[in-house]
């Protein structure tokens, strides 16, 4: 497993070992960048989340006197959206792929297949 960038924090560490431990990325620099980045992301999200989780209201007054939603919730859902866009460029299966074709066939998934399909599983609930 590749040792984890500098300056990831609890959640992006998490998602860069569970990925890692399923499967590899050999040969494909690409794939490590795409990884890498959906792990800081990982990480801006679980930091809004807990400023979101421990405001005492969602709600702030805008500058006309309007009210209107706390900044870290617009930006909350922004990096859950890119952190399911990369997530998609890894080319996860989706979660629900139990009855794919692949699974039905004779031959055992590979590693690559196998390790896809439970990371989907592991992170499509947290983010999805």
């Amino acid at each position: 497993m590749p040792k984890a960038p500098k300056g990831l924090k609890t959640a992006g560490r998490r998602f860069w070992r569970e990925i890692h431990s399923e499967y590899e990325f050999p040969g494909s620099p690409e794939m490590l960048m795409l990884v890498e980045e959906a792990a800081r992301t990982a990480d801006v999200v679980a930091r809004l989340q807990a400023i979101v989780d421990n405001a005492d209201t969602l709600r702030t007054t805008g500058s006309r006197g309007q009210d209107v939603a706390i900044p870290e919730l617009d930006a909350l859902r922004a990096y859950r959206a890119q952190f399911a866009a990369l997530v998609k460029q890894l080319d996860l299966p989706p979660a629900d792929d139990d009855h794919n074709d692949k699974d039905t066939r004779e031959t055992p998934m590979t590693r690559s297949e196998s390790g896809r399909k439970a990371a989907a599983a592991r992170w499509s609930h947290r983010n999805g």
